[in-house]
């Protein structure tokens, strides 16, 4: 076996040792070289109270939403888009690693990690860290705005400016882009988690029905129409006032009075974000359009809603939740450059 044979066998090797990760407040993604995404599941954990032993991970945890005795807690390891508990999500990821066949041992993986976009220099820190823990010999840590722009099939180092709208479960990133460089981004906690949030209020103070996270997010997803044709749902919880499980039907106007406020708010913030910018980029927007992506951005009629306030083409994704574990794949294919670039 000659060299270059020798040498193309270990180079492959390596390049399959290469991992992305989109650690996320609602879900976890891994994306291997010549593999694709490999997993996404549900970033959450049920733990034994008493014990501190981890009973359930990702989906099955999710699983037992509403549904668990008193000595099990369900864990979300991050929150808002940053890392709340280490070892949790050290577990979490040990897990999914396990699953999916990825070995940590001999020949350690180099791990490109996505971070949001309003992180502190200690923040940042605990990523790198966490990649270390999970067993990366190098951990290049990549912005997620960035990410879900090429997983979104946007082109940001063209010399023009594209924005970018990423609603995750705990934040919502935005941001203008030109040349491959973020020109202005603003993080907001107005996401899937707080939606849910208002919709949970809005049936308990009008309805007198007390409902969890779990079927307000199945609520929100089957009867949101923010424009167009009304959507009615069945609503099953508890009575407030008997104390006896009641099933009510609402339609798609109830939940557009109980999370209008958020969404107007969003809205606002985009305006703000358009209006800080230099004429010229927001003439190449306004021809363009703005992407929306993230795993929240699928409400139905929410990019017919901003496009009419502002006057300007919204394109939403379709594979939305996908979006930054797929750029942090295209990132993957020009790694050189990833690690010159690199935070």
């Amino acid at each position: 076996m000659t060299y270059d044979i020798i040498k193309d066998i270990v180079g492959d090797f390596m390049m399959e040792r290469i991992l992305g990760i989109d650690l996320g407040t609602s879900n976890v993604s891994i994306y291997q070289k010549k593999k694709g995404k490999i997993l996404q599941e549900p970033c959450v954990v049920a733990v034994d109270k008493s014990s501190k032993e981890i009973l359930a991970y990702g989906k099955d945890a999710k699983r037992m939403y509403g549904k668990t005795p008193e000595k099990i807690e369900l864990i979300h390891p991050m929150k808002e888009g940053v890392i709340a508990d280490f070892e949790v999500t050290d577990q979490l990821i040990q897990y999914f690693f396990k699953k999916t066949k990825i070995h940590t041992g001999f020949m350690k993986p180099k791990i490109i990690m996505s971070i949001p976009l309003d992180v502190t220099k200690a923040e940042k820190s605990a990523f790198k860290e966490a990649g270390e823990r999970m067993g990366s010999r190098e951990v290049i840590l990549v912005d997620g705005i960035k990410a879900a722009a090429l997983g979104s099939g946007m082109d940001i180092n063209l010399p023009k400016a594209s924005m970018i709208i990423d609603m995750g479960y705990g934040k919502t990133d935005m941001a203008v882009l030109s040349l491959g460089e973020i020109i202005k981004g603003v993080s907001i906690p107005i996401a899937g988690e707080k939606i849910d949030s208002k919709l949970v209020s809005y049936l308990k103070q009008k309805y007198k029905l007390l409902i969890g996270e779990k079927t307000a997010e199945e609520v929100k997803i089957e009867a949101t129409s923010l424009v167009g044709k009304k959507k009615e749902v069945e609503v099953r919880g508890r009575d407030l006032i008997t104390n006896l499980p009641h099933t009510i039907t609402i339609d798609s106007a109830d939940i557009t009075e109980a999370i209008q406020e958020e969404i107007y708010t969003l809205i606002d913030e985009i305006k703000n974000l358009l209006e800080d910018i230099h004429p010229e980029m927001a003439a190449d927007i306004a021809k363009e359009g703005i992407i929306l992506t993230g795993g929240s951005s699928s409400l139905t009629g929410l990019d017919e809603l901003i496009s009419y306030e502002l006057g300007i083409p919204v394109h939403k994704i379709k594979d939305s939740e996908s979006s930054t574990i797929e750029g942090i794949g295209i990132m993957l294919e020009n790694i050189k450059s990833l690690e010159n670039n690199s935070h």
